[in-house]
């Protein structure tokens, strides 16, 4: 009887032991479960930290990228209008020119730019005070002695311009209007313009 007891008992302390030993395995393992799972979360919350930061940058990069451009704008658009109020101050200044300097570059542009002598010289309403018929008729003189017909005359319907001419033949349109002539120089004028103005 005391040999079945000492069985027992053998058999219950080595169960006890058995039991835990698979406590401390389980432990053991379920902690480095944990850590594993730790280190894949860590690494997880990493990358996304790491894809928001990146996310937030380009975000970043775009907005100021978008924000020099509309100040690029705005600043191209200021220069712009400063430009534009610098031809038209040229324009207001061609347009009140004393009347004996304005007649005598007109006298000028028209010598110069006449082909036969008999065309008709289209002005703006605002220079028919200026450009008068006893005007062309000095320029007309002039004509003749150089060979040509002498026979400018003014057009009784006036042109839509702020100064110059446009002289008309049967054939031939010539524009000598002071707006027609800025406008072919405007694109090499502008870029002199902006580099005095903005020193580019």
């Amino acid at each position: 009887m005391e040999g079945i007891v000492k069985i027992r008992e053998r058999i219950l302390e080595e169960a006890q032991e058995q039991k835990q030993k698979i406590i401390e395995d389980a432990k053991a393992q379920a902690q480095n479960i944990k850590k594993e799972y730790e280190q894949k979360a860590k690494k997880i919350l990493d990358d996304i930290l790491d894809k928001a930061g990146k996310t937030a940058e380009e975000k970043k990069r775009r907005i100021l990228s978008m924000a020099q451009l509309e100040n690029r704008k705005v600043l191209l658009q200021a220069k712009q209008e400063i430009i534009d109020e610098v031809f038209e101050k040229a324009k207001d200044t061609l347009k009140s020119m004393p009347d004996e300097k304005y007649q005598n570059l007109i006298a000028n542009m028209l010598i110069n730019s006449v082909l036969t002598g008999n065309e008709e010289v289209i002005i703006s309403a605002y220079d028919k005070n200026r450009i008068t018929p006893e005007f062309l008729q000095k320029i007309n003189s002039t004509l003749i002695g150089m060979g040509k017909q002498g026979n400018l005359r003014i057009s009784e319907t006036p042109g839509q311009m702020i100064g110059g001419f446009i002289l008309k033949s049967q054939d031939v349109e010539i524009n000598s209007t002071f707006d027609s002539l800025i406008n072919m120089e405007r694109e090499e004028l502008e870029t002199e313009i902006a580099k005095v103005l903005f020193e580019e």
